[in-house]
């Protein structure tokens, strides 16, 4: 998801608290950043279940700290990665006002939208399956399909498996994918389509940049917490046992994640999911917010699911770009935790945040049974 979790193991991780991680690093390079604290190699942290145990996570709410950071707030709101970039705020709105401006039928003339039409929707469907095809397909192709880097800062040593009656097709990316494009991407245009058609219709609040340029800016700020904090309730909600039976225990068959296991849902959650549009029925807003909100849950998840830490951009010069994905991963792993996002403080407040520690892991334990591990669905 978000974004966009793992029918979770109870497993605890060998490497156990950050002195054992301190000791290590004795034989390796110890980085110390502002958000974490990291065995920097990719390789030499692995334990016997072939888990890769890069770092001990620290909160990144960074923006809700008492006393007030600001030097760690203007990190992350302009540093790379942060708020808005590299997968942040400034690429989804940008995506989203070249969508509107240029790949959207009808744009020119709300008047078009008055009638749901095949004409106008069906290349909406087609250009999100193509957007998909882009982000967690390009992915996938660096990462899994010529395996660039091969298992470097790849959290579960194994590939995605090709040979498991857990999937369609027995083959877990030939699965993701046809939820992700078919399921994904339908209700993902579906959505997209209501909204236009009620914008049309002069149903909903509609704005325009020339007319309120700073509430049109100040909306794009606020739907990014909006989007995480839906996300945060529907991830809760789809862990209620009733629905997790009915459609989430879809997604959390992909407990060794990768790019297209993110969008990887139930119809039924893919509605739930994407409902944060339902906003826009209340505030005043454009096309462009719907494309930014959309698009964001859309494409993010690839992201967030592509089972890395870091990519490898230039293997001669070890330079590298942060996924920072581990946040997520640990609920892949673990079920019940981290069901949120790390700039939002919602995990910790509810005490569902896990930092990777076999500590965060017993005491998550004590609070709640865990569920039994996974069976063959690595």
């Amino acid at each position: 998801m978000d974004g966009i979790t793992p029918h979770c193991s109870g497993a605890f991780h060998e490497h156990s608290t950050l002195a054992r991680l301190t000791r290590r690093a004795q034989v390796s390079n110890l980085t110390v950043m502002a958000d974490t604290i990291q065995v920097d190699d990719g390789s030499a942290t692995r334990d016997a279940r072939g888990e890769w145990v890069p770092r001990i996570l620290r909160p990144k709410a960074v923006l809700f700290t008492w006393p007030p950071r600001p030097r760690a707030a203007l990190k992350f709101l302009f540093g790379v990665p942060g708020f808005l970039w590299p997968f942040g705020l400034a690429f989804y709105a940008g995506l989203a006002a070249l969508t509107w401006l240029f790949l959207q039928p009808g744009a020119d003339d709300l008047s078009r939208f008055t009638e749901l039409r095949a004409d106008w929707i069906l290349p909406m469907y087609a250009r999100n399956v193509v957007f998909l095809l882009i982000i967690a397909g390009g992915w996938h192709l660096r990462l899994y399909w010529s395996r660039a880097q091969g298992t470097r800062f790849k959290y579960n040593s194994r590939w995605p498996s090709t040979r498991s009656k857990a999937f369609l097709f027995g083959n877990q990316v030939w699965d993701n994918m046809f939820w992700s494009l078919v399921s994904g991407a339908g209700i993902w245009t579906i959505y997209e389509a209501l909204m236009l058609w009620a914008y049309g219709n002069g149903w909903a609040p509609f704005i325009e940049f020339r007319s309120n340029p700073v509430w049109f800016v100040a909306l794009l700020v606020l739907l990014a917490p909006w989007s995480d904090f839906h996300f945060y309730w529907v991830h809760r909600v789809t862990h209620w046992k009733p629905l997790y039976r009915a459609c989430h225990y879809l997604h959390h068959r992909n407990v060794n994640v990768g790019p297209w296991s993110g969008l990887s849902m139930h119809p039924l959650e893919h509605v739930l999911y994407f409902s944060r549009w339902i906003l826009l029925f209340i505030l005043p807003a454009h096309p462009i917010h719907l494309f930014y909100l959309m698009q964001r849950a859309g494409l993010n998840p690839a992201v967030g699911h592509t089972g890395f830490d870091q990519v490898v951009v230039n293997k001669e010069r070890d330079s590298r770009l942060s996924i920072d994905s581990f946040f997520h991963y640990l609920h892949h792993r673990y079920f019940e935790c981290n069901y949120g996002t790390s700039p939002l403080p919602f995990d910790r407040l509810f005490g569902t945040f896990h930092d990777g520690s076999e500590a965060a892991h017993a005491a998550m334990r004590r609070k709640r049974r865990m569920p039994a591990e996974s069976k063959g669905l690595v």
